[in-house]
């Protein structure tokens, strides 16, 4: 099983995270939030030993059930909230890249992903943290769709709501992601899966997205969101994206410049650390590892954010290898009795 976490970090700007229903920005600077790939954490019968090759890329049966079931597990590690992996449904074809197990193919809005259970497990899952005083955070999609062939094949009608091409930017590539236009207009994928990127500049397109984005929080009782790939997006379509959510929203800018990644704040209540992620890494890879230039992002990131108490600060997720991979002493640290010593 594969377990992902954002963690806090013993400097009070790194905090991150609290909520209940409609949960506010204030609410969430104090909570551990524990990440999980749904498909890849916990089956609903709680068995094991069925066969799950990652090299498969396929769904390996992780539910919302199955989640229900290891919240003790979670809760007792001391996470307050969880953030799982997007709930729409995803095309439903085995791709040159495997299956959508992830979660960020999305071709239909308004159904859950049947792999991962039923709109009644979702909300158990809601209803169950919330009995324990734990959150739900929800990855979100509004930069695109999934389509399992090339960008010149897709076929715009499978799309719900976004059944036509001119909801769409007309297709060109991503070649400089220092080009900001070409980075909010241009295409993420590739010809063996391609991603068509919505036209958020579409008046329809931000109200549809807004009343969808209401609606999921309200039906399923979210009290966060994670917002995919929001550099890819205009920033002002996010302030409205936002308010309609009326929770608190996490926004994935994946960039380590805090002078480009802070400006995001001004739109989405708060962000991914990736500024911090980095120096982070470095600081604890080795004993050796460098405190200063960590201690440095910290009070940039503080200097350059509009409030940095409200940026998520992580060891690890789905988009980076697992934080022990980074040294071979990660095991001497918390058990230093396995290094001999006691």
């Amino acid at each position: 099983m594969m377990k992902f976490t954002i963690i806090n970090v013993s400097v009070s700007i790194l905090a991150v995270a609290k909520a209940v229903i409609a949960a506010t920005p204030a609410e969430w600077r104090s909570q551990s939030i524990y990440f999980l790939l749904t498909d890849r954490f916990a089956r609903t019968d709680g068995s094991t030993t069925a066969p799950c090759n990652p090299e498969d890329r396929r769904f390996c049966g992780g539910t919302w059930q199955g989640i229900i079931k290891k919240l003790d597990y979670i809760q007792k590690m001391g996470f307050t909230a969880i953030w799982i992996t997007p709930v729409t449904k995803q095309f439903p074809e085995r791709s040159g890249y495997g299956e959508a197990f992830h979660g960020y193919w999305q071709q239909d809005l308004y159904v859950v992903e049947p792999h991962l259970g039923s709109a009644a497990d979702l909300r158990a899952l809601s209803a169950a943290l919330h009995e324990r005083g734990m959150y739900l955070m929800v990855d979100v999609v509004a930069n695109h769709m999934g389509y399992p062939g090339s960008s010149s094949s897709v076929d715009y009608s499978r799309y719900v709501p976004f059944n036509n091409y001119i909801y769409f930017h007309p297709y060109c590539p991503i070649t400089d992601y220092n080009n900001q236009p070409m980075v909010e207009h241009c295409w993420l994928g590739d010809d063996t899966v391609s991603l068509p990127d919505l036209n958020s500049e579409r008046t329809d397109v931000q109200n549809i997205f807004n009343t969808w984005i209401s609606a999921l929080v309200s039906n399923y009782s979210i009290d966060g969101l994670r917002i995919d790939t929001a550099k890819h997006v205009r920033k002002p379509f996010w302030k409205e994206f936002n308010l309609a959510a009326g929770v608190y929203s996490m926004g994935e800018v994946y960039h380590g410049d805090p002078g480009y990644t802070c400006d995001y704040q001004k739109y989405i209540d708060g962000l991914v650390n990736y500024p911090i992620y980095y120096p982070l890494i470095e600081a604890f890879k080795s004993p050796s590892g460098n405190m200063a230039n960590l201690y440095n992002m910290i009070n940039t990131v503080k200097d350059n954010c509009p409030d940095s108490t409200l940026i998520g600060t992580f060891s690890e997720n789905h988009d980076t290898p697992r934080f022990a991979k980074w040294n071979s002493h990660s095991l001497c640290w918390p058990r230093t009795a396995l290094c001999g010593r006691k």
